[in-house]
């Protein structure tokens, strides 16, 4: 699939769900995540998947707990918050005496292609982004990034992003050509792909929950810059706070593209996951929410009927004790990818 056909992939998507056409929209679909999709789920079907198989993660809207400890502890000297409602940005624009806070302008989200456009801040969905600082440096990294041409290397420097985490993600945005429709999906592929069953990743880098504790995507889930900023936003976090990232950012996830992705309850048998359970990633927005609701009423027939999975040769294979019980053809250049995270959950928060 090349990657300036995206756009147009989701346009017939979204306009196949809106008129409710199941084929059309499953075989768009099928083109987003890059797998091949057998059939056509009925309406019925697709209905009770989005009841028992959504499993909200990874939301793009909202304060994230990681980030509001970075402000409350002064972890760095800028934070930024990203795809806040306008009403509760100007609460938190109030409350923060002793920082210096910039909203950005007013924008809007696209749900699948994650891509923000302006808009009026009367817009029901209008949403800004805060710059919160010690001094005027929060206010710089809002106007270096409404320039027309945003200087990278400065904004990681402000914002403390190790180097190498920083180098990487500018080479992915160099490689998306800066195109806003892949470079976000781009860093978040790469990081995961760095993850193994000989080389699992650390937890604490996982991307791919509300939870994370970074704020930016690291250069590899070993990277240990990276998981020692993870380990200090994680010891700022209350006790239950702890306990949900560990829960949340711990499971194996099955990712396809971003905003499409489960997560499993399993452990690692060799290289096959071994899994009790799935849900897939799910949005509030109705749109968004009913392509992952549609992808799970695809996957939900041959995951519930499985206990492993792997990639392999050209396919996403599914187990059922030892023997292969389906193979999903991958078609485009993107693979799925299956993550491996440490198990240290004999450790203390």
């Amino acid at each position: 699939m090349q990657r300036y056909q995206l756009s147009n992939i989701y346009a017939t998507l979204r306009d196949a769900i809106r008129g409710q056409r199941w084929p059309d929209a499953s075989q768009a679909l099928g083109q987003a995540v890059g797998l091949s999709l057998p059939g056509t789920p009925a309406p019925a079907e697709i209905t009770r998947a989005a009841m028992r198989k959504l499993r909200p993660q990874l939301s793009y809207r909202g304060f994230k707990p990681a980030e509001l400890a970075m402000v409350a502890h002064g972890i760095k000297s800028v934070v930024k918050l990203e795809d806040i409602p306008v009403a509760d940005a100007a609460q938190f624009a109030v409350a923060r005496p002793g920082w210096s806070v910039t909203l950005s302008s007013t924008y809007r989200k696209d749900y699948l292609l994650l891509r923000s456009r302006p808009c009026p801040a009367t817009d029901r969905e209008a949403m800004v982004s805060i710059y919160c600082s010690r001094g005027d440096m929060g206010r710089e990294l809002s106007q270096l990034e409404t320039a027309s041409r945003e200087d990278s290397q400065r904004a990681a420097t402000l914002l403390e992003i190790p180097q190498c985490c920083a180098a990487a993600f500018a080479a992915d945005f160099d490689t998306a050509r800066r195109d806003q429709d892949t470079v976000n999906d781009d860093a978040c592929r790469r990081v995961l792909a760095t993850t193994s069953p000989s080389l699992p990743g650390a937890w604490q880098c996982n991307p791919l929950a509300d939870t994370e504790l970074l704020g930016f995507y690291p250069c590899s889930c070993q990277c240990p810059s990276a998981l020692q900023r993870a380990e200090q936003v994680l010891s700022r976090l209350d006790t239950a706070q702890q306990q949900h990232a560990r829960q949340t950012l711990r499971r194996p996830a099955l990712y396809f593209r971003l905003p499409f992705f489960a997560t499993m309850q399993g452990t690692w048998q060799d290289d096959v996951l071994r899994f009790t359970d799935f849900g897939i990633n799910a949005f509030g927005h109705p749109l968004a929410r009913t392509a992952q609701a549609l992808l799970a009423a695809h996957l939900q027939p041959w995951l519930d009927g499985s206990d492993g999975m792997v990639v392999r040769d050209g396919a996403l294979r599914l187990y059922r004790g030892m023997r292969e019980i389906k193979a999903l053809d991958i078609v485009g250049d993107h693979a799925p990818v299956v993550t491996c995270w440490t198990d240290d959950s004999e450790k203390k928060p």
